[in-house]
C-alpha cells in the first residue's frame, strides 16, 4: 500500500472518512473480487464501515460488485472490483521518436491508445497534437487524473521544465501548459502531473511491471540516455531535481564528443543514433562495454535491486545487448553484484507512457485521502 495511506492522518472526522475511502479503494486495486467481509479484515475496519464506505464508492461508479459461487448456507458474498471502462487516467507522452496518447483504468489495463509522430519543434504545437487525439477517446469517459512524461530535467512539484535537450525546450512552465491543454478538453481542475520519462518508466516498472521492487533504477537508451531511480516505491528526485541523469557521466575523457560539450559521456556512446550508424557485432560489443561500465556505477553508488533496461537502443538489440552486458559485468562491478541484477523493461516502448498514467492514478488516490474529489 502506498506509504500515503499507511499511517491514520491527523485531523478532523471528515479527513479520516476521507483517508478510509482511499484505502478501501487501493485494497480493492490490489485484490480484485475481494469481498466486503475480507476488506474489513484486511483493513482492520469494522464491517459496516466497510460497507458504508463502499456504498459511496458504489454510487459514484468507481466499483462494482458481481457474486461469489455459493460456499455453504447464509447469503453468498459480493466481490468487489474497480470499475474499469469508464473511470480513468490519461497519459501523454512527447518524445523525440513519436508523441502517444493512452487512458489506462485504476488497475492500470490500457482501454485506448494512439502513438503519433515525433514531437514537433515547439511545445504549444506538441500540446496541441495531443488535443486533437485525445478528444475523440473521451465521450463517455470520466477522466480521474492526468500525467505527462518527456526527456528532460524538470520540477514536478513545481511542474518547471528547466531543459530537454534532446527536445530543444528549456525554461518552461510544463505544468501550466499541461493544464491549460487539459481544460481545453473541458478537463480543467482534473488532477494533474508532469514527469521525467525515465523516472516515469521506473515507477511504471513497480506499479505495472510485476517486478515487486522497493529500490530500482530504469536506464532508458534511446536518442539521450536516461536514468529513473525508484527507493522505497517512489521516484527519487534528488535535491536539484537531476537524480538518474546518468547520461553525462564520463567514461572515457578521450570518446567522442557529447552534445553536452564533453567528451565520452554515457550518452555519446550508448545512443540509438549511435547504433544505427553501425548496427554491427562490433559496435553492439563496445555498447556491452559501456553500458557494463556504466551499470557497475550504478550498482556500486545506488545498490538498487534492479536495473531494468529500456528505450529505443534496448528494442532493436534486444536479448543480445543484454547477455552481453551480463557478461562483461564482472569486469567492473563488485563482487556483491550479481549480472541477473541487470535485465530488460517487461513493459517495452510503452514504460513512460504506462508510467505516467500509473503515477497519474495515484495522484488521483492521493488526493482523494486528503481532499474533496468530484
Amino acid at each position: 500500500m502506498p506509504k500515503y495511506l499507511e499511517h491514520t492522518p491527523l485531523g478532523s472526522t471528515r479527513q479520516l472518512r476521507r483517508w478510509h475511502r482511499a484505502r478501501v479503494l487501493q485494497a480493492i486495486r490490489a485484490e480484485a473480487g475481494i469481498s466486503r467481509l475480507r476488506l474489513a479484515r484486511k483493513l482492520g475496519l469494522s464491517p459496516s464501515a466497510v460497507t458504508e464506505v463502499v456504498a459511496e464508492l458504489l454510487s459514484e461508479g468507481l466499483l462494482t460488485e458481481r457474486p461469489l459461487p455459493p460456499t455453504g448456507q447464509g447469503r453468498p458474498s459480493v466481490a468487489l472490483e474497480v470499475e474499469a471502462k469508464r473511470h480513468l487516467a490519461l497519459a501523454w507522452e512527447i518524445d523525440v521518436d513519436r508523441m502517444a496518447v493512452a487512458l489506462l483504468n485504476l488497475k492500470g489495463q490500457v482501454r485506448a491508445r494512439v502513438v503519433l509522430p515525433p514531437a514537433p519543434p515547439r511545445l504549444d504545437e506538441a500540446l496541441a497534437l495531443l488535443q486533437q487525439h485525445t478528444a475523440p477517446l473521451l465521450p463517455g469517459v470520466r477522466v480521474l487524473s492526468a500525467g505527462l512524461a518527456l526527456p528532460g530535467l524538470l520540477e514536478p512539484a513545481q511542474g518547471h521544465l528547466t531543459l530537454a535537450p534532446n527536445l530543444g525546450w528549456a525554461d518552461l512552465p510544463l505544468l501550466e501548459r499541461f493544464q491549460e491543454a487539459l481544460g481545453s478538453l473541458g478537463l480543467a481542475g482534473t488532477p494533474a502531473v508532469v514527469e521525467n520519462e525515465a523516472n516515469a518508466a521506473a515507477y511504471g516498472l513497480y506499479a505495472l511491471g510485476g517486478l515487486a521492487l522497493e529500490h530500482c533504477v530504469y536506464l532508458s537508451l534511446g536518442v539521450g540516455v536516461g536514468g529513473g531511480v525508484v527507493v522505497e516505491r517512489k521516484v527519487y528526485h534528488g535535491a536539484r531535481f537531476h537524480a538518474g541523469e546518468v547520461g553525462h557521466i564520463p567514461l572515457d575523457p578521450e570518446g567522442p564528443p557529447c552534445r553536452c560539450g564533453k567528451r565520452g559521456c554515457a550518452e555519446a556512446f550508448l545512443s540509438y543514433r549511435r547504433w544505427q550508424e553501425d548496427p554491427s557485432p562490433a559496435r553492439l560489443n563496445e555498447m556491452a562495454e559501456r553500458l557494463a561500465q556504466l551499470s557497475a556505477m550504478v550498482l556500486a553508488t545506488l545498490d538498487p535491486e534492479r536495473i531494468v533496461l529500456g528505450g529505443p537502443l534496448v528494442e532493436a538489440t534486444g536479448q543480445a545487448l543484454l547477455q552481453a552486458v551480463q557478461t562483461r559485468l564482472p569486469r567492473y562491478a563488485l563482487a556483491v553484484h550479481d549480472p541477473a541484477q541487470i535485465t530488460i523493461s517487461p513493459l517495452g516502448r510503452e514504460a513512460a507512457l504506462l508510467g505516467v498514467g500509473a503515477l497519474a492514478a495515484d495522484v488521483f488516490m492521493e488526493q482523494m485521502s486528503y481532499e474533496e474529489v468530484g
